[in-house]
């Protein structure tokens, strides 16, 4: 079974956010509960208080930073406001490519988390990600496409433009804004001889 977090507190949430970092900086297998303990100030046993074991604590992890996302794609807005909403969520919160932290869901052993990782990425940033194409879509907003296609190329899309901003001098928001124009608009100049 996947860890339930405790409800919301201090420890948790900084087990939470250094265990998010490392994890990023190391990968699942790079990083010991011994460095987590360190870099939040806290004991193991406390850190056992609120998650069973390493994985379980990956899980939880993974689950905390997917609903972030769900979070952002649930605000009001119009289908350009919410993309580049969840564009600047992306690129502030990951470190390195999201697909680099899902391959890392092959070390997760128990069945059961890696359900709960995989329900956590559907329901956290897939499915409404899914919903807003399948609504952009039928709203006119997007040209008639597939909704999944279109789901995974915005994805792709930013996914390759995580902690680059700064080499090229651009700030997070400029960036998201570009890259959401060059997902809706495209890039075929009003002179391009193809259709």
């Amino acid at each position: 079974m996947a860890n339930k977090p405790k409800p919301e507190h201090e420890n948790a949430n900084r087990i939470l956010a250094t265990a998010w970092r490392l994890f990023q900086q190391k990968g699942f297998k790079g990083v010991t509960i011994d460095e987590i303990c360190s870099g939040c100030g806290l004991t193991k046993p406390t850190l056992y208080y609120y998650y069973r074991d390493k994985e379980g604590l990956f899980v939880s992890v993974l689950q905390h930073q997917l609903a972030l996302f769900n979070r952002v794609l649930t605000q009001p807005g119009n289908i350009e406001q919410q993309l580049q909403r969840l564009a600047v969520a992306i690129l502030e919160n990951f470190q390195i490519e999201y697909s680099v932290l899902m391959r890392d869901r092959a070390h997760i052993k128990k069945p059961e988390n890696q359900a709960a990782v995989r329900e956590a990425f559907r329901s956290g940033l897939f499915n409404p990600l899914l919903l807003l194409m399948e609504t952009g879509l039928k709203n006119g907003d997007l040209q008639a496409r597939n909704p999944e296609v279109l789901t995974l190329a915005f994805l792709g899309i930013i996914n390759n433009f995580i902690n680059r901003g700064a080499e090229s001098g651009t700030s997070t928001a400029e960036l998201a804004a570009e890259l959401t124009q060059l997902f809706l608009q495209g890039a075929k100049g009003q002179r391009a001889g193809f259709t």
